[in-house]
């Protein structure tokens, strides 16, 4: 029960991650696409030039807080797996 509370604990904050990044870029390519200049402060595409900036410093809290639970996630799949081994043969 461990080895799969710990799993899913792991892997879906990296993948809602992962989803919520490609959302964003998605919508930066087709403002680009259409001719203009994505305004990553404001999330809104027009045509004034603006600075860019990264995934993590405009949502440093949430990168933060999903890779502190997959590392947690990642710890109970350990202590599971240890403890699976430490475990008698028989059962």
């Amino acid at each position: 029960m461990l080895m799969r509370l710990g799993s899913l604990i792991f892997a879906v904050p990296a993948v809602l991650l992962i989803v919520l990044y490609g959302i964003e870029l998605s919508t930066v390519t087709s403002c680009i696409e259409a001719g203009g200049h994505y305004n990553f402060t404001s999330g809104e595409c027009g045509e004034e030039i603006s600075e860019r900036i990264s995934f993590y410093q405009r949502h440093r809290l949430l990168v933060d807080l999903t890779l502190l639970l997959s590392t947690a996630g990642a710890l109970m799949m350990t202590w599971a797996m240890l403890k699976k081994g430490m475990a008698p043969k028989g059962d």
